[in-house]
């Protein structure tokens, strides 16, 4: 079956008033009076979920309002992206001890950075350049897996291939963003074909940098979610004419200008935002604002905000006296 910009399971969504990390984020839709769902994660991210409402949110369970027994609830859920599994003091960027510590601290989706070595394999590294993150010096792509995995990536830590991240998060839930970095060593068939020998075809977002790879992953496998990592914002409008099921803003850009979340939006597309190192206070802002993912450093800090936000808003179930 093919996953369009706007297609969902209707047999997905349930009006309980259950949270909890998979099974429950509740979401309502800013401008669309739609009633808080209950998404299932089990069988698709919440990302495809979203764009299936806001078309479903013009029939039956339209008409929340004011009154409305749900009416405390947040007006957005919030999906947290681990940004490189975290970047915290003792767990290296991009390596498996870090996304063990994303996995417990709450994250929902660990964002990865794959790149192709000479031999045609895919590692994990976010530089195009061995010596920042690790022992060793030059492009990545002048060395072979063998050579790679010869290096400390930080802490005794090893570079890990695509393969073993796929092998860590399955069975958890837990859902790979992948910033496809722009090289012709990265094989980008070989990304889809190792996606699917694990069956985590449903639990992968492929992060695309140009329209080209974008139609890439999609003729490959229709099945892909596909986030744009635009360049500018004059990029957005091709992106989601091109079919992206997901835009990417960088904090800074909604900084300069708020009504940026509400036009991708009124495209019928969720936000996500690269905010990485910004603190508490900002976090606040941009889910307030309505972005529907966070890509941080710090998922700890995530989590504990996101549980600190529901359980200001969640009703007293105590009767009323």
């Amino acid at each position: 079956m093919s996953w369009g910009p706007l297609r969902f399971f209707p047999d997905r969504v349930s009006r309980s008033l259950k949270i909890d990390r998979f099974h429950g984020r509740r979401v309502a839709f800013p401008g669309v009076d739609l009633k808080s769902i209950c998404l299932d994660f089990k069988f698709a991210t919440a990302v495809r979920v979203v764009l299936g409402l806001l078309i479903f949110a013009a029939g039956d369970v339209a008409g929340a309002g004011p009154g409305d027994e749900d009416a405390g609830w947040p007006d957005w859920s919030v999906v947290s992206v681990a940004h490189r599994g975290g970047i915290v003091p003792g767990y290296p960027e991009n390596t498996l001890l870090a996304y063990r510590r994303a996995i417990k601290s709450g994250a929902d989706v660990i964002e990865i950075d794959l790149r192709g070595t000479k031999d045609g394999e895919i590692v994990i590294l976010h530089d195009a350049t061995l010596d920042r993150t690790t022992n060793g010096s030059g492009e990545v792509t002048d060395h072979t897996l063998a050579e790679l995995q010869l290096l400390d990536a930080g802490g005794g830590e090893k570079i890990p291939t695509y393969e073993e991240v796929l092998g860590l998060v399955s069975g958890t839930g837990i859902k790979l963003l992948l910033d496809i970095k722009v090289s012709p060593a990265l094989d980008k068939k070989k990304v889809v074909r190792l996606t699917e020998k694990h069956g985590l075809v449903l639990d992968v977002i492929v992060g695309a940098r140009t329209l080209e790879d974008l139609n890439e992953f999609r003729r490959l496998n229709p099945n892909l979610r596909i986030l744009g990592f635009e360049k500018s914002v004059d990029d957005i409008d091709s992106f989601v004419k091109a079919g992206v099921d997901i835009v990417r803003l960088w904090d800074r850009w909604i900084e300069a200008d708020p009504s940026l979340v509400g036009m991708v939006h009124r495209m019928g597309r969720p936000v996500w935002v690269t905010a990485k190192d910004a603190s508490r206070p900002k976090l606040e802002q941009l889910i307030k604002s309505g972005a529907n993912g966070i890509l941080s450093d710090y998922p700890e800090e995530m989590a504990l905000l996101l549980k600190e936000m529901e359980q200001e808003t969640t009703p007293d179930p105590s009767p009323m006296k």
